[in-house]
């Protein structure tokens, strides 16, 4: 180590009191476990059967730019067994720095080693600490991480989780407010919807824990409140910052179509990194996974712990643990180290295209240098009373994390050009292309919080058609037109009558709707109504009501019949969709009706016809609680909210 590096970082010690007691905490705490261990290669690795209390080690990271520096680490203690089949060894660092800010957010892979052989990385820490102390993850569990990225039938991107992350983004008053999560709940996706984030398993010691060490979550592009609101979406393995989006130094690839995966990135002792001060990729250098880019960035940062070829292991622990993941590896400038009493972190930006990060496992991410992956082009344009904006990203082709962070990026665009709080209404239509079909959706809703009412309604329709259980669709781009006013236009039905209570089979049953509207003098509406000619007398029932009435009433009215059964039953649900400035009628006889197989079968007489199906048909036959007779709308101008019901009579 040069005499500048040694100044910088003095040598300073736990008292051996201290030390003793941690590493005896930590053994009474955690009972050993006997079992086999990951290889490591001897001549580059040390295997935790090496380590001994009092071992003089060195770490590598990045302090500022891209510069990997050096500083000093003692060994306190190995803990076998900390998780099953996992050991966890425990260091200190010793600087003035690191004594001051204590380990790192952004540390995450940082290697360390003994006499030029590597240990593992620093992973994990305890938050409030008041000395550096680590936990570093053996470079034995990190390996088979590269071994399953070289495994035959690599999913490439296809994590399989079921998840909404959509429902957690959705401002908690407005979810049941929202004409998508009804439309989830009616596809059945919220009875077998599970948590979209795995969090890794903490290491207890009595009321305190050894967590991962988060990674900053660098975001441009959105407002420093949304931001904040966006991190409970995110779980703890991140930790999201407002910075900058695009690093000092060469600029980033322009010549890359969206949705096109790169031809090219740059490859260690090339020269091409952004801010990259020596050009070479190595251990202990800065590296991030971009989720977002374009006039968004949305980068991790952590560091390379291992470079095997054009291959590499970073962080030390996952991010989600989801497995064969495709997401973009880019390079990082750090600009400062930001001391907190909390948990200190590296502020930084993402750079240039570097590869592809593959792997997202329990102990580490790993990657290859070379060509970025596909990513999901995604264009918005915002109309508002000051104007016109758009916005171009690209989003990682990952399910579930397309959705999540196109939804992400589309709150932030909303963020940075419409006011955060108060009432507005959004008309928001949406053009998704799968590759086999262009699907469209329009909803207008009333939201105090647009950004993140934004944000979960786009997560959630395209984790509608992304986690279907049917047919597999990979999402091509998406397209989105938002249209803002700001104030309260909501629109309520209230009262609906009709020309007469008793009607003859061929009359028009006339409904007038009155509106009052929160801004604006009362007005109203005429439906029509035609009852059938072959009808027979008795009673029919008259529904008006809003988008959201309509489809629950339409969940309640055909029961499991409601349930799609195909891809393309699947997407009915986001074709029938009605936008939230909708007034539906209906004209409903209390005969039963029926759905085959999931379509609804109108038209066929009442029970006769739910015979004459279930002895026909192998299909699934499910009655419905009344058949549909006539349907009509009418649009007005901001969300409407009302549901009126009544009986009229038929006579012969």
């Amino acid at each position: 180590m040069s005499h500048n590096m040694r100044s910088r970082f003095p040598s300073a010690r736990i008292p051996a009191a201290c030390a003793a007691a941690l590493v005896v905490t930590v053994l009474l705490t955690l009972p050993a476990v006997d079992g086999a261990r990951a290889d490591t290669h001897e001549g580059h690795f040390v295997s935790v059967e090496e380590l001994k209390r009092g071992d003089r080690c060195v770490g590598r990271t990045v302090f500022v730019g891209t510069e990997v520096e050096e500083f000093e680490l003692e060994i306190l203690g190995v803990v076998r067994g900390a998780a099953p089949g996992t050991d966890l060894i425990i260091g200190r660092a010793e600087g003035a720095l690191l004594e001051s800010t204590g380990i790192l957010e952004g540390m995450s892979g940082s290697p360390v080693y003994k006499n030029g052989r590597l240990i593992g990385a620093i992973a994990s820490t305890w938050q409030f600490s008041k000395e550096p102390i680590a936990g570093i993850t053996p470079i034995g569990e990190m390996l088979p991480a590269l071994e399953l990225m070289d495994a035959e039938g690599h999913a490439g991107g296809r994590p399989g989780l079921d998840g909404l992350p959509g429902l957690a983004m959705l401002p908690e008053g407005e979810r049941a407010a929202s004409s998508l999560a009804r439309i989830c709940d009616m596809a059945g996706m919220l009875d077998r919807r599970t948590d979209t984030h795995t969090v890794p398993p903490a290491v207890a010691f009595g009321d305190r824990r050894l967590s991962p060490i988060a990674a900053p979550l660098v975001v441009s592009g959105a407002d420093p409140d949304y931001i904040h609101r966006a991190s409970r979406v995110l779980g703890p393995g991140v930790t999201p910052l407002l910075g900058s989006g695009i690093a000092p130094g060469p600029a980033a690839r322009t010549d890359i179509a969206p949705g096109v995966a790169p031809g090219s990135a740059a490859v260690p002792g090339s020269s091409s990194g952004a801010g990259r001060e020596d050009g070479e990729l190595k251990p202990g250098s800065a590296v991030g996974v971009q989720f977002v880019r374009g006039d968004a960035n949305w980068t991790a940062i952590g560091t390379v712990t291992h470079l095997d070829g054009d291959r590499l292991l970073a962080f030390g622990h996952p991010l989600f643990n989801v497995g064969a993941i495709d997401m973009p590896m880019v390079a990082v400038y750090v600009h400062a180290v930001m001391p907190l009493q909390s948990m200190s972190f590296k502020y930084a930006s993402g750079g240039e295209l570097l590869g592809t990060m593959k792997e997202d496992r329990n102990r580490a991410v790993a990657g290859v240098v070379g060509p970025g992956p596909p990513m999901v082009p995604l264009t918005v344009n915002i109309r508002t009373n000051g104007g016109e904006r758009r916005f171009e990203f690209e989003t990682v082709s990952n399910r579930p994390y397309t959705a999540l962070f196109s939804g992400l990026a589309f709150g932030g665009a909303v963020s940075s050009a419409v006011k955060a709080s108060g009432p507005v209404t959004v008309d928001l239509s949406v053009r998704i292309d799968t590759g086999e079909e262009l699907v469209e959706y329009r909803d207008v809703f009333h939201t105090t919080e647009p950004a993140m009412r934004c944000s979960g309604e786009l997560s959630l329709l395209l984790s509608f058609l992304a986690e279907n259980a049917f047919e597999e669709r990979e999402l091509r781009g998406v397209e989105l037109d938002v249209a803002v006013r700001e104030g309260d236009f909501r629109t309520a039905i209230s009262r609906v009558d009709a020309d007469r209570k008793v009607y003859r089979p061929g009359d028009d049953v006339k409904l007038r709707v009155f509106m009052r509207p929160v801004r604006g003098d009362p007005f109203e509406r005429e439906l029509c109504l035609r009852i059938p000619e072959a009808i027979t007398p008795g009673s029919l029932t008259v529904r008006v009501g809003d988008a959201m009435s309509f489809h629950l009433w339409e969940r309640d009215r055909l029961g499991p019949g409601a349930v799609p059964r195909s891809y393309e039953q699947l997407l009915n649900l986001i074709r029938d969709a009605k936008p939230g400035n909708v007034v539906v009628a209906q004209l409903l006889s209390d005969s039963p009706g029926l759905s085959l197989s999931g379509d609804e079968m109108r038209g066929i007489p009442g029970r006769a016809g739910l015979a004459m199906a279930s002895s026909a048909t192998s299909g699934a036959v499910d009655p419905s609680m009344f058949s549909v007779l006539r349907e009509r709308e009418f649009a007005v101008r901001g969300q409407v909210v009302g549901f009126h019901e009544m009986t009229v009579h038929v006579e012969e």
